[in-house]
Order: C-alpha cells, then structure tokens, then sequence
C-alpha cells in the first residue's frame, strides 16, 4: 500500500483520512487553499507537510484523496487530468454525488469514484476523528479499470472502512434516498420550527432530545450541499415528493380519525428501524 497520502481538502473528511493514515503509519500531506485548515492538519491531524499548489501535492504522493466540495473537486479532476501525475497509484475522492465525477474523471487512468458514507453536521478539521470510517460503507465505482479498483479497495480498508462496489447512476439513485432526502427533511423541519419559535415562549421550552436529534442535519452548510443537490436534483426531487405525499396521507388520517392507517404506517417505520439498526450499538 502507499507510503505518502495526498490529501486535497483538510476537512471533516479529508483531516479524518488524514489522522487514520498517519495512525497507520503513512506519511500525510495536506493541501487546503484554507491555510488556516492546512497548519491545523500539520499541526493536530499528523500531517507531515502542506503543499503550495494541487500538484505538488500530486507530485509528492503515490495515493491522492480528492477531499473538496463536488464543485472543487471537479476542477481539481480537470485539473490533473490535463496533467496526469507521473507517479500516482491512486486516486479517488469523496463527494456524495457520482455520476459527475466518474464522468470528469473518466480519463485519468488511476482514478476511482467513491465515497464514505459517514459524516457530521460538523464541519472543519477540528471535527476530524482517525474512527469516522470505521465498519462504515464507503464505496466505490463497480466501473473503474480493475486495476485500480483493486487499489481503492485496500485503500478503504486500511481506513477501517466496508468497500461495496456500485454503479454511479445507482449510486446516485440511492443516496437520493439516504442521504439527500434525510438532510432536506431536517431543513424543513428547522424552517416550519424557526417560524413558529416567535409565536410562545412554549415551543422552545418543549423542544426535547427528540427534536433535537431530527435537526442534527439542519446545521450543515448550504455550501457544502448547494452543487450537490443541484447535481442530483431530479432524483432527490422525486424522493422529496414520495414523502410529501405520505404526510399527505398521514394528515387524512390525522383528519379522517383513520388509526388503521397510522397504525400502518407505524408498524412499516418500526420495520424499517429493525431491519436497519436492530445491531447497531453505536
């Protein structure tokens, strides 16, 4: 496996992978146009170095982890596309959204789609933890040459993480659910809640633990999820009008005094939360 892992974007993501690989005992760059991000990782997440520019850190590395927002991490793609480093037996990135990126790095021959599926509402290198991947899935482009598939497997798994191989639209596809639609339930939770904080002093008094753990998401950046759910739009879309149109049904119930239906829809809830985190002890 690598010796020297470049790391463009010392957030969340990129400062975790950063503080596992250089647990592991790799040698870790970093390059941030944030400097302050960029001294944060050479300083805390054990980075070794921090490049000036994209392709030094390139130059330097034989495993590049492209760890920027969807819209930089397609200019960085362009970026080494129009000069391909030498040297590197890797590279891959972490954006949440696939079709795009597969498709922008569809001529650099060592690089590979994937994703983590693991993250915060916190944002920054000082959210970073060398366990965030730790038994989660991160997958990875079933299309890439074999060769380099090979390569972001053991990658993954040296970051503790689960490698599943999927195609990008279905990835796409799937996050739309998983993801995109989770973060956008939390906002409009937030927005419907923030109109009301005004109305009594009552509704922030009696917002509980469960409140509070449906708005996790709606403290994430809208800078961060701009480009993605512009990316991904159509998906997400049809995702967001599915649910609307079970709180629909939901209210007629409510209205029409229907508890079989909500009876329904409970046991389909509580079906789906066993099947899914029955094991789960985190």
């Amino acid at each position: 496996m690598a010796t020297t892992i470049g790391i463009s974007g010392a957030g969340l993501i990129g400062g975790s992978i950063a503080l596992r690989a250089a647990s592991a005992g790799w040698t870790v760059g970093v390059f941030d146009i944030d400097r302050v991000h960029a001294r944060y990782a050479c300083e805390r997440l054990g980075a070794a170095f921090a490049a000036e520019s994209l392709a030094e850190l390139a130059a330097r590395s034989d495993v590049v982890v492209l760890a920027a927002p969807l819209d930089a991490t397609l200019a960085q793609i362009a970026e080494l596309a129009a000069a391909p480093p030498p040297h590197v037996d890797l590279i891959l990135d972490v954006a949440s959204v696939k079709v795009p990126v597969a498709r922008a790095g569809g001529t650099l021959a060592a690089f590979v789609a994937s994703h983590p599926i693991a993250g915060s509402e916190r944002s920054g290198p000082v959210a970073a933890r060398a366990d965030l991947f730790e038994g989660r899935v991160w997958s990875y482009d079933a299309d890439a040459p074999a060769g380099t598939r090979a390569h972001a497997i053991s990658f993954i798994e040296a970051m503790g993480a689960r490698p599943i191989a999927i195609a990008s639209p279905e990835h796409d596809r799937v996050v739309a659910l998983t993801s995109h639609l989770p973060q956008l339930l939390a906002v409009a939770l937030g927005a419907q809640l923030e109109s009301r904080l005004e109305d009594t002093d009552s509704v922030a008094a009696f917002c509980g633990t469960g409140m509070q753990s449906m708005l996790r998401l709606a403290g994430s950046s809208w800078s961060v999820w701009e480009a993605v759910l512009r990316a991904n739009a159509r998906p997400v879309a049809q995702e967001v009008r599915a649910l609307g149109n079970i709180l629909s049904d939901i209210a007629e119930a409510l209205e029409d005094d229907a508890p079989g239906t909500l009876a329904e829809r409970f046991s389909r809830a509580a079906a789906a939360h066993r099947a899914l985190y029955a094991n789960d002890e985190r």
